[in-house]
Parts: C-alpha cells; sequence; structure tokens
C-alpha cells in the first residue's frame, strides 16, 4: 500500500466534521476513541461472521469502519470528497463518527446515549418505524433519500440518517419528520 503523509489538512479537515457532531453537546464526546487511521483510498478488511461452530471470512472493500472502543478507519479520498460535496447526503466521517455516539450507550445498535427514558422510546420507536419503512419501500423497489445501506441494521440506519441529516436536512425533514425532529433534538441543531 502506498504510503501516506498525514497532513494539517487531513488532521483539521476530519477534526472539523467530527466535531459538527458534538458541537451543541455537553454530555456526547468521543471518550471511547484514541486513534483514526487514514488510508489514501479504499481499503480492504476482513469480516468475519460465525453461524453456531463454522466461521467464514471474506475480504470487503472499505471507505470506513468504526470499532467500538477502538479506532475509526478512513479512506482519505472518500474523506476529502465527503467534506467538498456537502450536498448528496454522503460522508465518511459523519457516518463513523456517528458509530462512535452510537457506542457510547454501551452497544452500536442505533440508539445512542439520551437524556432520559421517554425520550429513548420517543427515539426507538421514531427509528424503527422508519427503518421498517426503508426496509419496505426498498423491497418494493422505490427510491428512498436514506441509503439502501441504512437497510443493513439499525446501527447503520443511525449512521446513515447522521449523514442525511447534516448533507440533506430539509430533504430529510420533508420526507421524515419524526426522524428529523429526533436527530434535531440529539444534535441541537434545526439544521433544515
Amino acid at each position: 500500500m502506498d504510503e501516506l503523509s498525514v497532513s494539517d489538512e487531513m488532521r483539521y479537515g476530519i477534526a472539523a466534521q467530527a466535531c459538527l457532531l458534538v458541537l451543541n453537546k455537553d454530555d456526547a464526546w468521543y471518550k471511547n476513541l484514541k486513534t483514526i487511521l487514514i488510508y489514501p483510498d479504499a481499503f480492504k478488511s476482513t469480516q468475519r461472521q460465525t453461524d453456531g461452530y463454522v466461521e467464514t471470512a471474506r475480504e470487503i472493500t472499505r471507505i470506513g469502519e468504526s470499532w467500538a472502543r477502538g479506532p475509526v478507519v478512513l479512506s482519505w479520498a472518500h474523506t476529502r470528497e465527503g467534506a467538498f460535496i456537502d450536498d448528496d447526503g454522503h460522508n465518511v466521517v459523519f457516518h463513523e463518527f456517528a458509530h462512535q455516539l452510537d457506542d457510547l450507550s454501551g452497544d452500536t445498535d442505533g440508539a445512542p446515549v439520551l437524556k432520559d427514558r421517554a425520550k429513548a422510546e420517543e427515539w426507538a420507536q421514531t427509528f424503527r418505524e422508519a427503518f421498517k419503512r426503508l426496509q419496505e419501500d426498498l423491497a418494493a423497489n422505490q427510491a428512498t433519500l436514506i441509503d439502501p445501506y441504512g437497510a443493513t441494521s439499525p446501527a447503520e440506519f443511525f449512521a446513515v440518517c447522521v449523514e442525511i441529516f447534516f448533507e440533506r436536512p430539509a430533504d430529510l425533514k420533508r420526507e421524515e419528520p419524526n426522524l428529523y425532529h429526533q436527530l434535531s433534538e440529539y444534535f441541537r441543531l434545526d439544521l433544515a
């Protein structure tokens, strides 16, 4: 793999994007994050799945990863693209750092730490309904604002919705007003 020298543009560019997610939050920082790894472009990663006694491993190409209590791994080419194209709904930094916020609850499951139980129940219902709608729309071959990757799991759904919230807030508010409301309250921002 090509060597990559980390420049100030990289440091500040990633930090600025990651800080947008915690700008108005006094309670949710990246306390478990110690390392950010940067590759020049997309990179290969081994994904392992276990089914009973059988473990399968396959190599997949990624543009980012976020490990629970571990590093964030980013493709610089895609990080830079996400910063410069700010209205396409795709931003690898927002996505991977959303996973870091999600993991602060103890599980990366699409349910970040919320202030109280009532808010958590409202969040869960809103996200569960929107997640189901996305899966149904995709099954019916309908175009969706939310990237199809979000239909793979609640954790990915949350991260993909964070990308849309920051990059296409008016569209999200129009198409999924309850989802927009939950994210707006969580981030303490009304971007639409």
